[in-house]
């Protein structure tokens, strides 16, 4: 999959996601209006893994990164997973509980 994620979104992922919840209604409702739209599909290499749709994002105006979206029953509606090519947390100092700025490229 690390290979698809350079391929198709220019990424090398960083070991692991930052898991993000969204409390904010409107914010819900705009990631839900998201995920109806196609994104860039990534095909999982371990058939025990699944499909993930992928969006480019800007996150809080300095790393650009992907919401991993994975295609899987019962997923969280409120949960958003990113991707970058550093760690999320470490370069923008970001702790639990704070906001994020997630704009989809």
């Amino acid at each position: 999959m690390k290979r698809q994620f350079i391929e198709k979104l220019s990424i090398d992922p960083y070991p692991g996601t930052l898991n993000l919840e969204i409390v904010d209604p409107a914010s819900l409702q705009t990631f839900n209006k998201l995920k109806t739209k196609k994104g860039i599909e990534i095909q999982p290499e371990d058939p025990s893994f699944c499909i993930a749709q992928c969006y480019p994002v800007l996150i809080n105006g300095q790393i650009r990164g992907a919401i991993v979206f994975p295609l899987v029953e019962g997923y969280p509606e409120n949960k958003m997973e990113l991707i970058a090519s550093q760690n999320i947390k470490e370069t923008i100092s970001v702790k639990a509980g704070d906001d994020l700025e997630v704009e989809v490229l």
